[in-house]
């Protein structure tokens, strides 16, 4: 009696094991991507999400709980915008049109020569991994180009994934198989990076040639030297909270700060030599001025061009 149903046994795990895998054609179409924030690392999206397949996957309404068919990873904010579930013969074809707000992660510490890429996740929540055949649908899985204002697009990706969580989140009916198929997509973004640097630093690079071209003032002309001399700090200094703005908080030196920093390094050297002037009654000296200029204009410069080369790669 126990071998027979030792065989029993056999047969039936090799039947269930024999038995095909439902299989399904998934695909995005990325209609919209809008508001890159990189200050606050989100960005919002519209796009469509179908599968097709021969099983119905969800047996409860979808129509008020998108959680049913979907998750998307990092989303802070979704909107179902339409939806449908059309039935012929034993295929079953579910569309979603979603408007989200998703976080991603975006490093600026190179900004404005900082590439982003907006990297996301659609989980297909109906099952676990290795329990269906996914298979892309290419032919129709599209990222519309140039759709994203003030950003290059990259070459785009779309692909099928894995997306594991280490939790089960006291799931008492959880089995412990916490992964997930998933559509990943990245769109690689870059931005238009030196008409935004000569931008941000113009004013900066004119308020530190003000400041130089103090030399050619004669001595009698003290306190007119540092009248140019101070006023051009605080063109640096309006200059480096206007950039401010444009970047998040960070606690390392990014390039604003350090070309910044440099101009205001330069600015005080400046005003040392002009105070050493006027307290020793120096004789005025067009050579000395001039190469006191031409130095200080290399070296000021040869420092601000090794710093943004290094931030080019």
């Amino acid at each position: 009696m126990k071998k027979i149903l030792s065989v029993l046994f056999l047969f039936l795990s090799s039947f269930m094991m024999c038995q095909p895998k439902d299989t399904l054609r998934v695909g995005v179409y990325v209609d919209n991507i809008y508001d890159v924030d990189y200050l606050k690392s989100s960005f919002e999206s519209i796009f469509y999400v179908w599968i097709n397949s021969e099983e119905e996957l969800i047996k409860e309404d979808i129509v008020n709980d998108v959680s049913n068919f979907l998750d998307i990873d990092r989303m802070i904010d979704f909107k179902v915008l339409l939806q449908e579930h059309n039935r012929n013969g034993n295929k079953h074809h579910y569309l979603l049109k979603i408007q989200a707000k998703i976080l991603t992660k975006m490093d600026v510490s190179k900004f404005p020569f900082d590439k982003q890429c907006l990297d996301y996740y659609i989980e297909l929540n109906t099952h676990y991994r290795g329990d269906k055949i996914i298979k892309l649908d290419t032919k129709n899985s599209l990222i519309k180009p140039n759709f994203i204002d003030k950003w290059k697009v990259g070459i785009p990706r779309i692909s099928v994934k894995s997306k594991e969580w280490n939790s089960d989140f006291g799931n008492i009916k959880s089995d412990k198989r916490n992964v997930l198929d998933a559509i990943n997509i990245q769109i690689p973004l870059v931005r238009d990076c030196w008409n935004i640097y000569w931008k941000m630093f113009t004013v900066l690079f004119i308020s530190f040639f003000l400041t130089v071209v103090s030399v050619f003032l004669p001595n009698k002309l003290s306190e007119e030297k540092l009248a140019l001399i101070v006023g051009s700090l605080f063109t640096a200094i309006g200059n480096k909270y206007i950039t401010e703005s444009y970047l998040p908080i960070s606690d390392s030196f990014n390039l604003s700060d350090k070309i910044h920093l440099v101009t205001f390094v330069f600015i005080a050297l400046f005003s040392v030599y002009a105070i050493t002037e006027q307290r020793f009654k120096l004789k005025d000296s067009l050579k000395n001025d001039f190469i006191a200029f031409l130095i200080s204009t290399l070296i000021y410069f040869g420092i601000v061009v090794s710093i943004t080369i290094s931030y080019l790669n």
